[in-house]
């Protein structure tokens, strides 16, 4: 407690995640220092518990070293398959909104090229006429693999029948959209990506810690990844944990830290990526029946969707200067205890008014110290500070060579699937070489199985086995 140190402020864990959380106030207040200690105390209550960080500023990896796996472009797959058509053409328009009919036939022909790697009929224009007439099972969001080669494919076979002629100018530019963004380096993490049903297990287990081997926390970085794919990439993560949760019928619970939340679910309901904002309010509204929670990081409250902002019922409010801030947190807090909301502007550093299902009463108390050296993003600052102190040995050639890192990596093998700190395989990462796979197709059908080259542990084993217990029924309810 803030009045007295020996005092220890006493929270419920399972009404904390189980009714969900906030964390608000100004930046440089601690609020990524109270993440790092209520998790550690959470997955040290919960140890079944999955925790996934969507971390904007790359610095919640330094303060879990033992707890958590970093998870940037670099060391994972998140092939462009597992989209849902509006996610794919958020990334495929860069951000922009889309041109209507360019959407409208992608729609189509992301079905058709669906539905192409389920079967075996060769695609003539007579097929196609009579696909894009009679809808099947799958649709245009279901997670069914297929390549993008399929799908240029299908847009020239689209191109040369008679009656498209009208279309040819969205077809052409619909093309040269998706064969500029597979081009593009910084995207390789989502369309170098080869393989099929195995290569999202792979993804999930491995953002999802499944097995966990020590690490339930994964930091998913965000700083790394193209600003275009951003709000794409933040709707798949929220979207698959709750679907996970769901599909698991409650047996692997999932906790979305959701740090700077409003960008993904601002007030303005015109602002954002709806999809993101459509995820994270399922599981604000839905997502403890399932097993699916949800903690929100903000330093600006007023910004936040009201709605959702209601659905967590546990609120640290550390210090907060603007006085829109202030009125939210005022109007949260019920009964006499209103008058601690007075010292919001004033409170000390990790200092925090607590109030709600996880408090038996509403407190002002401070966190724990923690030591510099596990700080979230420490070392990011201490390099700041030590570029001011080395202002003689800078190298612009350097600086170039990292703005252009992509460009020049765009010659190197797709990324390992499976980073090592996971030893998911005995140490021997699985290789996504071109060289060292069948074609696409051949794949595909054959439904090979990874062989790993030293024995798997019983727990590895059944881990492993409960993922695709978990992948076969998450595509069983994405179909119906």
């Amino acid at each position: 407690m803030t009045q007295d140190a020996t005092v220890p402020a006493h929270i419920s864990v399972d009404d904390l995640i189980s009714r969900h959380f906030a964390i608000v106030g100004t930046t440089g207040v601690g609020k990524s220092s109270a993440v790092m200690l209520l998790l550690r105390r959470i997955v040290a209550e919960k140890p079944n518990l999955r925790v996934l960080i969507l971390d904007p500023h790359n610095e919640f990896a330094s303060a879990f070293p033992d707890l958590a796996v970093a998870v940037d472009q670099t060391n994972i797959e998140l092939p462009f398959w597992m989209l849902r058509l509006e996610e794919f053409a958020d990334v495929i328009f860069r951000g922009r909104a889309p041109d209507p009919t360019e959407l409208d036939i992608l729609r189509d022909l992301v079905q058709l090229a669906r539905e192409k790697m389920q079967g075996t009929e060769p695609l003539s224009a007579k097929t196609l006429r009579r696909q894009l007439a009679d809808r099947q099972s799958v649709s245009a969001d279901t997670p069914v693999a297929y390549r993008l080669p399929d799908l240029i494919a299908l847009i020239d076979e689209r191109m040369g029948l008679l009656d498209s002629k009208a279309e040819r100018p969205y077809l052409r530019s619909l093309k040269a959209r998706l064969e500029s963004i597979s081009a593009d380096p910084r995207f390789r993490f989502m369309f170098a990506v080869t393989g099929g049903p195995e290569t999202m297990r792979h993804a999930i287990g491995r953002i999802f810690r499944i097995p966990q081997n020590g690490k339930p926390i994964c930091t998913f970085q965000l700083a790394g990844l193209p600003s275009e794919v951003v709000n794409a990439v933040a709707s798949v993560l929220c979207r698959l944990a709750f679907d996970i949760a769901l599909s698991s019928e409650g047996s692997l619970q999932t906790l979305v830290i959701c740090e700077e939340a409003h960008r993904y679910i601002p007030a303005d309901r015109d602002a954002g990526f709806w999809p993101t904002r459509q995820a994270i309010a399922r599981i604000a509204k839905e997502g403890r029946k399932y097993g699916s929670y949800l903690g929100v990081i903000s330093q600006r409250p007023g910004e936040l969707d009201a709605t959702i902002l209601s659905q967590c019922n546990s609120i640290f409010a550390m210090r907060l200067g603007n006085e829109r801030d202030q009125e939210i947190i005022k109007g949260a807090i019920r009964g006499g205890a209103q008058s601690m909301a007075g010292f919001l502007s004033s409170i000390a550093n990790r200092e925090a008014i607590a109030f709600g299902e996880a408090f038996s009463t509403p407190m002002r108390l401070t966190f724990e110290t923690i030591p510099s050296h596990q700080l979230p993003g420490r070392s990011k600052s201490e390099s700041a500070l030590s570029g001011w102190r080395n202002d003689g040995k800078i190298s612009l050639d350097r600086i170039v060579e990292k703005l252009r890192a992509f460009e020049s990596s765009s010659q190197a093998e797709p990324v390992d699937r499976l980073a090592d700190d996971d030893n998911l395989w005995g140490g021997n990462p699985v290789s996504t070489s071109h060289r060292d796979h069948a074609s696409i197709g051949e794949q595909f059908h054959r439904a090979p199985s990874l062989k790993p080259q030293t024995r798997l542990s019983l727990d590895t084993k059944q881990g492993i086995e409960k993922m695709g217990e978990l992948v076969r029924s998450f595509r069983k309810d994405r179909e119906r």
